[in-house]
């Protein structure tokens, strides 16, 4: 596919800009008690940007990396859901005007893209990787 190679560097750009963003929010939040919980959490998250990164540079030698990837953006799109439903952010319960649940919510839109991006990528090396059928072959 022709696009997959226009969605590997966003795939880079978005995790990069996603790490940007939460230790923006952990660097305005230092004062709070419960700081070093949320960097600890927050930690592994840096891990993205560098399978983004090598599935971009080299996905064939890199693509053990895709199903890790993809189980890491799945896990992370449940515990966001599941944040949601906790802090009642998605409920009448909720504040409509919440800047934490605008921030959220396109963190999971960009989890999502990013979980699309990877599947479709996937997709992509597995099809070029396939060994043409015989009957192909001898056609040619």
């Amino acid at each position: 596919m022709n696009i997959v190679w226009l969605i590997k560097p966003g795939l880079f750009i978005y995790e990069c800009i996603k790490i940007i963003v939460i230790a923006t929010l952990l660097i305005m939040q230092s004062r709070e008690p419960a700081f070093f919980i949320k960097l600890i959490l927050a930690a592994p998250g840096t891990l993205f940007p560098l399978m983004a990164l090598f599935i971009w540079l080299d996905t064939s030698r890199y693509k053990a990396y895709l199903p890790l990837f993809a189980a890491g953006k799945c896990v992370g799109i449940f515990i966001l859901m599941g944040w949601f439903i906790v802090s009642r952010q998605v409920t009448m319960i909720g504040s409509l005007f919440n800047a934490a649940m605008y921030i959220e919510m396109i963190l999971l839109s960009g989890d999502l893209f990013a979980l699309a991006a990877v599947l479709l990528i996937m997709n992509d090396l597995k099809i070029s990787t396939e060994i043409p059928a015989i009957s192909e072959v001898e056609e040619n």
